[in-house]
């Protein structure tokens, strides 16, 4: 599953807005009564954190539309990764 489906954030979403929507997650399954959603959400969180898993994280995903390359060096990317399955399409066309 997508780390940022499973944290409830934007494919864009800062640093804080990720830490608190960690915290919430925490809070509302925690490690001692539901320790598999737990693991989810720290797995979630850790890809989300790490600019360079995050780059990865977003690169498989399916559903993402962000620019990748601003996630990487700052600058803005003039071309959008949506997923494997709008590339299938293309690839079909030629």
């Amino acid at each position: 599953m997508n780390p940022n489906e499973v944290l409830g954030v934007r494919a864009n979403a800062s640093e804080e807005e990720i830490r608190a929507a960690w915290l919430l997650k925490v809070k509302e399954f925690p490690p001692d009564r539901s320790p598999a959603d737990f693991e989810r959400i720290r797995d979630a969180y850790d890809a989300l954190r790490d600019p360079r898993e995050r780059a990865k994280a977003m690169l498989f995903s399916a559903r993402f539309a962000a620019p990748l390359v601003s996630l990487i060096d700052g600058r803005q990317a003039q071309r959008v990764f949506a997923g494997p399955l709008p590339w299938r399409e293309v690839l079909k066309t030629k």
